[in-house]
């Protein structure tokens, strides 16, 4: 399969799932939106379950490749990733652009907004948005922190994605995006003790 078919394929079903909702999303109504048969996406696809798998994945490749770009970790420290290398002002620029990721960029907007619906209904749902958006983060987050705070890193890192996870929230509610992050890179700059680009850990 062609590369542009299959992220087609993909992207328009998260579409619909992420609008209509999963169970109420068919193989005929990804079909129609992209203008095929049915008989044509089921050459790619067995079912729309094996859809979403692909969904996933492709969001999971996204997510390790922003790691990389920003050069923070992307493998927990038993998978060989190095926490200690993150300096917290890098580490506060990889979560605003998180941030900006999650809320802006449509593809990872409609993910968001379709986990966050589909976790109530699908254990596979729950865990990816676990693993994206609450646990995940969280652990991650830790990781980095308590190399610069042994004291007390969870806590920051509670406060820290506490202050993320509210900033979605405003977000999605309406609120200016600009003034949302500009709010929460002060916030996530006295959580780092981050003053001017500077670190004073």
């Amino acid at each position: 399969m062609k590369r542009n078919t299959f992220s087609l394929i993909l992207d328009t079903a998260l579409f619909l799932f992420s609008t209509k909702g999963f169970g109420y999303t068919s193989m005929s109504d990804i079909a129609s939106s992209l203008s095929i048969t049915k008989a044509a996406l089921y050459k790619h696809f067995a079912s729309k379950e094996e859809i979403l798998l692909g969904v996933m994945e492709m969001m999971d490749r996204e997510d390790r490749i922003r790691a990389e770009e920003m050069a923070v970790p992307a493998l927990l420290p038993e998978e060989g990733g190095d926490y200690g290398k993150v300096d917290l002002e890098s580490f506060r620029d990889y979560a605003l652009s998180q941030f900006s990721y999650w809320t802006e960029d449509k593809r990872a907007r409609e993910y968001r907004h379709f986990l966050s619906i589909e976790r109530f209904n699908d254990e596979k749902c729950r865990r990816k948005w676990d693993e994206n958006f609450v646990q995940g983060p969280m652990d991650y987050t830790k990781q980095v922190l308590l190399y610069h705070f042994p004291s007390d890193g969870e806590d920051r890192a509670f406060r820290l994605w506490s202050a993320m996870f509210l900033s979605y929230a405003l977000s999605d509610g309406g609120e200016d995006g600009k003034k949302t992050k500009e709010r929460l890179k002060r916030t996530i700059d006295e959580i780092l003790e981050v003053k001017n680009g500077i670190s004073k850990s």
